[in-house]
């Protein structure tokens, strides 16, 4: 049996030295009059083991040997489209441009039953957690796991329908099969799997798989993607860093009780909004030709009062684009772009468009931080509010400490963040969740809770679960600079709210609804700063600035 990794190079490129990378003489592959295909072969020189410096000490270096690595590509031509079967470390002398995305994904799930999966390579699209869930026989894809609406399918292995295709199939980019087919057979292999790709079985088998697809950074719809944010980008720098569809937002979760605000330079007399904006960044730069290159050398930075960099992220991490395009939606979320399937994505505008809104007008953030801004809320609403921000409940288990909310009055449990990527606000919704779920089901958090709260705002629930929570409300309060009107979410942030939404209301609580908290726009203007004080020690603040 020969094992084969094989990619199957887009109809745009018509000759093998389209899709090599690097400058190597191709060998044709011919027996008499029959031409097999074109073989690229990267000589490389021996070299030490990297292991060999441990033992160089006490070993004559020549008793260590060398190691060689190989790399190879044959291309070969099927029924007018070009493959190419990798060998050793041969995908690095394909240009990344060159090959179809998914290839060796439909071709499996297009070959194999529904359950005959062995293993499953998922990602969870909005903390950008990878995994790889494995069973010890063939399963069903239900056995894996698998949330149909936050995970994306980046690769798997299953048995095929007919012993043609191989004994099994692995499948993400590239497609790992095991077969007796040898180089003269090769052809005929691979114009099955030609005929798989073109498939739409799955879409019967597997139709939640084309819900949402990552593209691949380097793929040429990607690149394509990127030039239509360029001119985005472009419309915004001249209309002062509004633009419809495309912002700002921090990537990251981050402590707001030590971010002063966002630059763009290290420059301390440089201006300083209170949060990340794309105005902040056009005033930055207002002489700048936006351009991917530019996106990925420049950084935005959250600083303390002194000006002091806290944290640091890529710009084109930072930004959040919703198009269209050939009729097809996109989004660009924390550096990668998506193709999001239009019936998904129209449930999913749907459903947001639903939640209902907090009745009770928020008091406009003109505040240093969250926690400050809890603190007047709470101050000004005449014994309304009970604050709970920060008093963490010690629940235990897999949850240890949680919050139970941020702010608490009249049944309600208010969580209040900042707007932010999707991971962001995801963070906030799970919060809200885990709360819901504790108060519905966990014997002591009633208990833990009242301690924590004032007398007045106690709350009267039995210590015996499952409680009646049908009185109770959840509110995800988020602090927006926009001044479009609503609240405008990323779109995998709002995917995380349905399930979140979903799961709180089936565990029997009255509402959960949405509350935009609108910003002081004195507040978010770009300022200019005075001249940064410059620390005593350096190192020692340095390390102070670590979260």
């Amino acid at each position: 049996m020969n094992n084969y990794t094989v990619y199957l190079l887009r109809e745009d490129i018509k000759t093998d030295r389209d899709a090599i990378a690097v400058n190597v003489a191709g060998i044709p592959v011919a027996d008499g009059a029959s031409v097999y295909g074109t073989l690229f072969v990267k000589p490389t020189a021996p070299r030490e083991p990297k292991w060999s410096p441990l033992f160089t000490p006490f070993v004559d270096k020549k008793k260590l040997g060398q190691v060689q690595s190989s790399a190879a590509v044959l291309i070969v031509s099927v029924e007018k489209r070009l493959f190419a079967v990798t060998f050793g470390q041969g995908r690095h002398l394909l240009k990344a441009e060159a090959f179809e995305e998914r290839f060796g994904l439909l071709v499996t799930l297009n070959s194999v039953k529904q359950d005959a999966l062995r293993s499953v390579d998922k990602r969870t699209f909005v903390d950008d957690q990878n995994s790889r869930v494995q069973t010890s026989q063939a399963s069903a894809a239900l056995e894996f796991g698998i949330d149909i609406e936050r995970d994306l399918i980046r690769g798997i292995v299953g048995y095929p329908d007919t012993p043609e295709l191989g004994r099994r199939l692995s499948g993400s980019d590239a497609l790992n099969f095991t077969s007796k087919a040898d180089i003269p057979g090769l052809r005929k292999q691979l114009r099955r799997y030609l005929r798989a790709y073109a498939s739409t079985d799955y879409k019967d088998k597997f139709p939640w798989v084309d819900q949402v697809r990552q593209l691949r950074p380097k793929g040429q719809r990607a690149i394509e993607l990127d030039g239509l944010l360029v001119e985005k980008l472009k419309l915004a720098w001249k209309q002062g860093g509004r633009v419809d569809g495309c912002w700002l937002a921090i990537p990251d979760v981050v402590d707001w009780g030590r971010i002063a605000g966002f630059k763009f330079t290290r420059k301390k007399n440089e201006g300083m909004s209170s949060d990340l904006n794309l105005p902040g960044l056009v005033h930055a730069f207002p002489n700048e030709e936006p351009s991917i290159e530019f996106l990925r050398a420049h950084q935005a930075f959250a600083v303390d009062e002194e000006q002091w960099p806290l944290e640091n992220w890529q710009i084109y991490r930072c930004i959040h684009c919703e198009l269209e395009d050939g009729g097809k939606s996109y989004v660009l979320s924390a550096g990668n772009w998506f193709e999001v399937h239009d019936d998904f994505a129209a449930s999913i505008e749907e459903f947001y468009k639903n939640i209902a809104k907090f009745p009770i007008a928020l008091p406009i953030y003109n505040h240093d931080d969250e926690w400050a801004y809890n603190q007047a809320l709470v101050d000004e609403s005449n014994g309304e509010w009970c604050l709970m921000d920060r008093k963490l409940l010690n629940v235990g288990g897999v949850h240890d400490k949680v919050e139970f909310c941020d702010v608490y009055g009249g049944k309600t449990l208010l969580h209040i963040k900042h707007y932010g990527s999707s991971s962001v606000l995801g963070h906030l919704f799970n919060q809200g969740l885990v709360s819901a779920e504790l108060l519905k089901s966990d014997k002591t958090f009633v208990k833990l809770a009242n301690e924590k709260l004032e007398p007045a705002h106690a709350m009267d629930l039995p210590d015996d679960v499952p409680r009646d929570v049908t009185a109770y409300k959840v509110v995800f309060g988020v602090i927006s600079q926009s001044e479009v009107p609503g609240l405008h979410l990323p779109f995998f942030a709002k995917v995380v709210l349905k399930t979140v939404c979903t799961r709180i209301l089936e565990r029997g609580f009255g509402e959960v609804m949405l509350a935009k908290i609108d910003v002081d726009q004195d507040k978010v203007k770009v300022k200019k700063l005075p001249p940064a004080k410059k620390p005593v020690k350096r190192a020692l603040r340095t390390r102070q600035a670590k979260p």
